[in-house]
């Protein structure tokens, strides 16, 4: 099956729609909504409160990530970050954003998700590029939004920072427009509390920093710690195979390589840092996963372990939404 996405073709690209409402099918039989908290800022409780169906709310997670596949795939094959130009980056997003069934509802992070994947776009598109005002800007910006939705992605601020420096000698000015940039959301958030007499000071995402480890039950069932073996064992295993990714690769691909696993790095230090709800900051692992798993099956000779692997990652999804194991 993974064979049909081999291929950049349209059709391909669309096909990833129905692929995504299958592999989440049990999300849409059995719907689960989300509302927001007390605390919640005003960019969630308006997304929230317009979208209060819980088989809506699943329907547009659904089209959201298929934007963040479309996304994917564009950077993927833009940036050449393989030697063979596919489909599998987004498709493995789908994959891995589904594997966990507790997190196949729209969330916060799942919007979140939006904004780091496009300001990742924006830092790629800085490389060697004599007026990158606008990418810097909107890196920044983007970053910004995605940490008013979720506020582990505030530390993400700081690997635009390392991003842009690797990429480009990042000037004086650069930084200014940058932090223009992840400045101006938050502005408007603060003159919208000014607004309607909401005190500075309470600001919601400060309640959430500072590392404790979330709340773990012991009735969780055997394929939710299955699900999250398996993620932890792609993190090792991409890890490993770093030399294997950027060889025979030009300076320029190595470069974008490098950021994808500093991306990868700072889901670890924002986990570190903010406190999060039990296995919902996995989520943040499933973009730079599914770049690098992306190129591990694009470059393989090895297809028939992949085609197994997918079989097996899609068993998983469907025991796990399905509840067809008891313990």
């Amino acid at each position: 099956m993974l064979e049909i996405f081999r291929k950049n073709l349209f059709i391909n690209s669309v096909l990833l729609l129905p692929y995504i409402f299958l592999v989440r099918i049990g999300a849409l039989l059995n719907p689960i909504g989300y509302s927001p908290k007390e605390a919640s800022n005003i960019l969630q409780k308006l997304v929230f409160n317009t979208i209060t169906d819980p088989l809506l709310q699943n329907i547009v997670a659904n089209l959201l990530i298929f934007v963040h596949v479309l996304l994917i795939n564009f950077v993927f094959i833009k940036h050449r970050l393989s030697r063979e130009i596919t489909l599998f980056a987004g498709l493995f997003y789908v994959l891995f954003v589904s594997i966990i069934a507790e997190n196949t509802l729209l969330s916060n992070v799942l919007i979140a998700n939006t904004f780091i994947i496009l300001a990742f776009k924006n830092i790629l598109e800085t490389y060697k590029a004599p007026h990158a005002t606008a990418f810097i800007f909107n890196t920044g910006f983007m970053i910004s939004i995605a940490s008013l939705f979720y506020s582990p992605y505030f530390a993400y601020l700081i690997f635009g920072i390392i991003a842009l420096l690797q990429l480009r000698s990042f000037k004086v000015i650069e930084k200014l427009q940058f932090f223009i940039g992840a400045a101006i959301p938050y502005f408007l958030l603060f003159t919208y509390r000014y607004w309607n007499d909401i005190p500075f000071v309470d600001i919601y995402f400060l309640k959430d920093i500072f590392f404790r480890w979330p709340s773990i039950r012991i009735d969780d069932l055997i394929v939710f710690y299955i699900s999250v073996l398996l993620l932890m064992i792609g993190v090792f295993v991409s890890i490993l195979n770093y030399g294997v990714f950027t060889s025979k690769k030009t300076i320029q691909t190595q470069k974008k390589i490098d950021l994808v696993y500093w991306l990868m790095l700072f889901s670890l230090v924002s986990f570190l840092i903010f406190s999060s709800e039990r296995s919902v900051h996995l989520l943040s692992l499933a973009f730079p996963l599914a770049l690098l798993v992306g190129i591990s099956v694009s470059d393989t000779k090895n297809r028939i372990f992949y085609e197994l692997l997918h079989v097996v990652i899609l068993s998983i999804i469907f025991i796990s939404q399905f509840k067809l194991i008891n313990f």
